[in-house]
């Protein structure tokens, strides 16, 4: 394919190219394309071939199909239509190219059909069509629902529809569904999209009669949004009408849409043998700041087509002839992609990374010379010496991974506030935790959480809950270590296998040879340099909006970025609720799961010397999470000022949706200050990964090892074998996150991560059998646990409309009220007192 032009993006390089021209010498206006089994397929069309339109000449329509298999192959004749068509709607679709409506000389027509492309022959499937014929529309596809509005019915016409038409494409049969009605007119020759899982109507001509009673044009800059479970709203204006630019236009990144050219009537009056072409620029909407740039122009050596479907064609989309002029057609295509920007690191950056990491392997060869990982005891418990404050800490950076660190502004950037709403129930979690469960962890003195089940419950339960745990964790260090280098890589030249060996080596390093001293060490100072890189990079960016931090707020509450959102008399349990009453059950029993269940935070409990002293670092924790959180989610707000304060900064490109904050601080922080923000990511893969290979070796040793495999062994076998899993864990995990970085596998492999996830729910509940009940069996316990996993698996694999923030609480209820039903129905075998003695 021959690159023609490359010209510069907000954030990226937009490079255009050329196809191989079409085998007819005038090319087509309002034609039919799409891809089928990756071969392009471009359908019917008009266009003058004898004389100009000013010259007398007569629209001609046609019915050939032509097929070009590669982007440097050749053009051959695939088949006809059933008739000749143009101006009607195109997409592609997984089972082949979706053509609806459009006219011809005869009139104007509501076909819809399904062109494919199956071994080496044209084939065309009737589908349900229009309630009504129209042409001169637009159309996209927004989650496998193919959306189609505007258009006229006649050539005639100065009507336009502005009613909204749409197809289940899992389900055609079905038929055209009439939605509600745009707010906005109604319009022909407009530009649709189908970005963030909504449609986009931009420009396009309303119609008015003249005084002769013939079809007139309204130009129109206004653009509207309908999303599905939300309807229409209105966005921000385009800079100047973009009537009949390609369409569906081409999306590019996760938020922008590019419309190309585009006829702006500013040649109205121009004779059409002198008008000078349609005009170049490329225009780029930002879906979350609702912002418009001028993204670049088309070169001149390149023409810019209107009335054309766009096609994605692997990486880059493809303009398929089209009108370059009124009344003139080309036979060439346009191809264009959008290059992603990457920021250089830097020395700079690199050595202030080096220097953290550096001063996290001393911390853990400082410990190890200390001889404070001497024993099982200090290896796994620190030697019960650990100061509350550095406790507490640990557990606030041990929550806070480095997935939560980017996605907490990301989220609160493309959304608002409302799951703030999520760190308030850790007031009431902690201080349940702190009472009820955490005098049971002291009290027996445990090096694993686990060995609560096996004294309150049985041995079966016990291996059960630690197995799940360790095979949860070992997944879960890579991802940990693979999404943020991936979201780096893509902002940056960071390479994705280099972060993730950096972080993972060196944190193995430290961890090995310190032991959970050395972890909830390092974890304490990384938690103070997440909370000084989100504060700084917080404050940096407030500034800069426009108006200061009073401006990014008011710029907030305008635009509906903070608490506006939660719907107070709403009870949807569905994906995406904004219900409080639901968000805050659901954030509940997903903060009392891993504050009861989880070992690595667990084990922090009992790192301290005495019951008091867990409680304090408890106490820590809780504000640390309702203060701290605040912080990340108000750098999302005030990154989202940023960037809706200067939307020439953006990337159209960019890939990855929680790649804004990496982005933001490569691009605006100077050398050194963004080195020191990367490594507070760094810091926040690091705390996960450490606390959850020294936790694993942990469950390993005390709950498989010294319980079962080599009972009354010598402890420092028991500590070789420690540092051993740790190490061989951590390869394990490195060599997965490589294995993710460089194969197709992400998918899958998370599955696994979430199936083993979806366990977790009913171990908090079996902890709150344990905890809260007496005479409970473990039979019975485990059989909530079954009943309660059988459940949540069931609600995830049917896709039951039940948001997975509340499968936590799912898991967690039906395990008690199982368990407790059967024991009320069974013999409970023996009952315990608050000090878990067999009293009957």
């Amino acid at each position: 394919m021959l690159i023609a032009g490359t010209l510069p993006a907000t954030g990226g390089q937009i490079q255009l190219g050329s196809l191989p021209p079409l085998p007819d010498a005038e090319g087509f206006a309002g034609p039919f394309a799409g891809l089928s089994n990756n071969a392009l397929l471009v359908a019917g069309g008009a266009n003058f071939p004898d004389r100009k339109p000013w010259e007398g000449g007569t629209k001609v329509w046609y019915d050939t199909v032509y097929v070009l298999e590669s982007p440097d192959g050749e053009w051959k004749p695939a088949g006809t239509l059933p008739r000749p068509l143009g101006y009607g709607v195109s997409v592609t679709t997984a089972d082949g190219v979706v053509c609806v409506g459009g006219s011809s000389a005869e009139g104007h027509f509501a076909d819809c059909f399904r062109m494919s492309w199956k071994n080496q022959q044209l084939v065309i499937d009737e589908l349900p069509p229009l309630p009504s014929p129209r042409a001169n529309f637009c159309g996209a596809v927004v989650n496998d629902v193919l959306y189609v509005f505007g258009g006229i019915a006649n050539p005639a016409s100065t009507f336009t529809f502005n009613e909204l038409l749409s197809l289940d494409l899992k389900n055609p049969d079905t038929g055209w569904k009439l939605l509600a009605p745009c707010p906005g007119p109604g319009r022909i020759l407009a530009v649709a999209a189908g970005q963030g899982g909504a449609l986009q109507i931009f420009s396009g001509a309303d119609l008015d009669a003249d005084p002769d009673g013939k079809p007139a044009r309204i130009w129109l800059t206004d653009a509207w949004q309908y999303h599905p479970s939300r309807g229409w709203s209105q966005l921000s204006d385009l800079p100047r009408p973009a009537v009949a630019a390609p369409s569906p236009a081409p999306l590019s990144g996760v938020a922008h849409v590019l419309v190309v050219g585009g006829d702006d009537a500013s040649q109205l009056q121009t004779a059409p043998g002198d008008h000078r072409g349609f005009p170049r620029e490329v225009l780029a909407w930002h879906s979350v700041t609702d912002t418009w740039v001028e993204a670049g122009q088309i070169p001149a050596e390149l023409h810019s087509p209107v009335t054309v479907p766009v096609v994605k064609w692997g990486d880059q989309y493809v303009f398929p002839s089209g009108e370059v002029r009124p009344g003139i057609r080309t036979p060439n295509g346009l191809t264009l992609r959008v290059e992603p920007q990457q920021a250089g690191f830097g020395v700079v950056n690199w050595g202030v990374v080096g220097i953290y990491l550096g001063g996290m392997i001393a911390v853990g060869w400082w410990f190890m010379k200390r001889d404070t990982s001497s024993t099982t005891d200090g290896y796994f418990r620190g030697g019960q010496r650990i100061p509350g404050w550095v406790a507490g800490l640990s557990i606030f950076a041990t929550m806070l991974s480095s997935i939560t660190f980017m996605s907490i502004p990301a989220r609160a950037y493309a959304t608002d506030l409302s799951w703030y709403l999520g760190q308030l129930p850790i007031l009431w979690i902690i201080p349940l935790v702190a009472y009820r469960y955490l005098p049971f962890f002291r009290q027996l003195n445990v090096t694993s959480a686990y060995e609560f089940l096996e004294q309150r419950f049985n041995l079966s339960l016990r291996l059960f809950a630690s197995l799940s745990f360790m095979l949860f964790h070992i997944g879960r260090i890579a991802i940990v270590l693979y999404l943020p280098a991936l979201a780096l890589a893509a902002v940056s030249d960071i390479d994705v296998l280099t972060a993730i060996l950096l972080i993972g080596i060196l944190c193995l390093i430290y961890t090995v040879m310190g032991g959970i001293t050395a972890v909830v060490w390092t974890d304490a100072i990384q938690a103070i340099v997440l909370l000084c890189g989100a504060t700084l990079c917080f404050v940096l960016a407030a500034v800069h909006v426009d108006g200061g931090f009073f401006g990014m707020l008011e710029m907030a509450q305008q635009d509906r970025k903070l608490f506006q959102n939660l719907q107070w008399s709403s009870m949807s349990v569905a994906d995406g609720t904004l219900s409080p009453i639901v968000l805050l059950v659901a954030f509940s029993f997903n903060s009392l799961v891993p504050y009861t269940s989880g070992q690595d935070v667990v084990q922090r409990y009992v790192t301290t010397r005495d019951l008091p002293t867990a409680r304090r670092s408890m106490w820590l924790t809780m504000w640390m999470s309702v203060f701290g959180s605040m912080i990340f989610f108000l750098l999302g707000t005030a990154i989202y000022g940023f960037y809706r304060s200067h939307p020439d900064l953006l990337d159209p490109a960019m890939a990855q949706p929680d790649g804004i904050l990496p982005f933001y601080i490569l691009q605006q922080l100077p050398a050194g200050i963004s080195g020191l923000v990367i490594a507070a990511i760094f810091a926040a893969s690091q705390s996960t990964v450490s606390s959850s290979l020294n936790s694993i070796a942990t469950t390993w040793i005390a709950d498989f090892d010294r319980r079962c495999l080599r009972p009354r062994r010598e402890d420092h076998v028991y500590l070789a074998a420690a540092k051993f899993v740790v190490v061989g864990v951590g390869l394990v995990a490195i060599g997965a996150a490589c294995w993710l970085a460089t194969s197709r596998m992400e998918s899958a492999f998370k599955q696994f991560n979430t199936l083993i996830g979806l366990t977790s729910g009913p171990l908090g509940g079996v902890f709150a059998v344990g905890v809260f009940t007496r005479r409970v069996s473990g039979w019975c316990a485990m059989a909530g646990a079954v009943v309660s996993a059988t459940t949540v698996f069931t609600l995830y694999f049917a896709k039951a409309p039940v948001t997975g923030l509340l499968y936590a609480f799912v898991g967690c209820t039906v395990c008690f009220v199982v368990s407790l039903a059967l024991s009320l129905v069974t013999p409970s075998g023996r009952e315990v007192d608050r000090d878990l003695k067999v009293v009957s």
